[in-house]
């Protein structure tokens, strides 16, 4: 119907999400009323979306950007604390061997967190930073 009109299935989906607002059908009628929008929609392959569907749709995407956003300041505060100690120990291994070298600084700027731990711990005995570097 609406749809050989011309209608974009934007637009009639919005149209039935208004009707199943304004209006609440006796049980009879809503259920002529589904089978029809099934039918089209199987003819037409367009989903029809009800309240309570669209409800649980918005508070699912609601829950996903909640975790979403934990998830990113987590990993946020962890690559901020890698960052800080690939910084530091920059400036300790400036400090004791002088200008850091660039096979160094890689390798500091790909290290993890508990490979940094390590490195910082262990600045202090290293006679010299391949020593240090390749601490295992």
């Amino acid at each position: 119907m609406m749809y050989e009109r011309g209608y974009s299935k934007e637009q009639i989906q919005e149209l039935f999400n208004v009707i199943d607002w304004m209006i609440q059908l006796p049980s009879a009628l809503n259920d002529d009323f589904l089978n029809a929008v099934y039918a089209i929609e199987e003819d037409k392959k367009m989903p029809y979306i009800n309240t309570a569907e669209r409800v649980g749709l918005e508070k699912g995407e609601q829950i996903g950007l909640q975790r979403g956003r934990q998830e990113g300041r987590q990993e946020g505060r962890q690559e901020g604390r890698q960052e800080g100690e690939a910084m530091a120990l920059r400036k300790l291994i400036k400090m004791k061997f002088g200008d850091v070298p660039e096979w160094a600084d890689e390798q500091l700027s790909n290290a993890d967190i508990a490979k940094l731990d390590r490195w910082i711990e262990g600045i202090l005995t290293a006679e010299t930073l391949e020593a240090l570097l390749c601490r295992q």
